[in-house]
């Protein structure tokens, strides 16, 4: 018979954490787990749903750094005042995840834990230099959000750990993030940009930029950003910064991985997020 945990607070959280084994579930809003669940595709011995838990459904600006609880959900994120001032990119890539029924359940935490290399938020923690806080039942640590993801479902978390909150140092720079997908609603991402500048008046002293679904982890584009440092953005520098990343997909994407369609619609996208930070300079 499966068992189930539900922590009421965080001083119940290490003894739930502590009876779980390496067949046991934590669930988030469960819009991943439950089709798996239905399907026989996992068959845990027990699920320990943490959502009870004020802490870890809280926002908050702490000096420097904003705290995301990893319970919270999409639909949050995309209208709390704090993450759409300093996390505008956060705010793109919640509002953009799946339905609206998928937004009021999907959290944050699960999008990490999922470990997809589609993950909408993932790209958008890099590219804030996110950090995740980990529960234990001896207690927390806190480590790197680009140190999580091992491979494709699979993260460094252990049997009896979980996320419990993300933390953004608030940024100095603009951001967005756009992505683009088979279809209009409901999507999988296969390509997702999150872009960072912080300008010179008309120019770039520095730019940031991560795309997803392209790799098993999201892709840093070194090059493009070294390549606009004191340039400005206009549409033939836009298009030069699309071609490192389209150059990237056929060099580096499997054809069966839909690679000559993300070459081209890869630009795209990387012009849709210009202008979409254009919008917010």
């Amino acid at each position: 018979m499966m068992k189930s945990y539900a922590p009421k607070t965080m001083a119940e959280l290490p003894a739930s954490l502590a009876a779980l084994t390496p067949e046991s579930k934590i669930v988030g809003g469960g819009t991943d787990f439950v089709i798996r669940l239905h399907s026989g595709a996992v068959q845990p011995d027990a699920l320990c749903y943490l959502g009870h838990i004020p802490e870890l459904k809280k926002i908050e600006k702490q000096g420097d750094t904003i705290s995301v609880g990893a319970y919270c959900t999409m639909t949050q994120m995309e209208h709390d005042p704090i993450v759409r001032e300093y996390l505008p990119a956060l705010m793109d890539a919640a509002a953009d995840v799946g339905s609206l029924q998928i937004r009021n359940n999907g959290t944050i935490g699960g999008n990490l834990g999922n470990a997809s290399p589609a993950g909408d938020l993932i790209p958008v923690m890099y590219l804030y230099d996110a950090k995740v806080e980990i529960a234990s039942p001896n207690g927390t640590r806190i480590v790197p959000v680009t140190d999580v993801i091992l491979r494709p479902g699979k993260t460094i978390l252990e049997a009896n750990e979980a996320f419990i909150r993300f933390l953004f140092p608030v940024p100095a720079f603009k951001s967005a993030f756009v992505k683009l997908g088979s279809r209009k609603k409901v999507t999988i991402s296969r390509i997702g940009v999150a872009l960072g500048l912080d300008m010179d008046g008309d120019y770039v002293r520095e730019m940031k930029m991560f795309a997803g679904a392209v790799a098993i982890k999201p892709v840093a584009f070194e090059k493009a950003c070294d390549f606009m440092k004191g340039k400005t953005i206009n549409e033939q520098n836009v298009l030069d910064v699309a071609g490192f990343l389209s150059d990237y997909i056929a060099e580096n994407v499997a054809p069966e991985f839909d690679r000559d369609y993300k070459v081209y619609a890869s630009r795209g996208v990387v012009t849709d997020v210009f202008d979409r930070i254009l919008g917010r300079l």
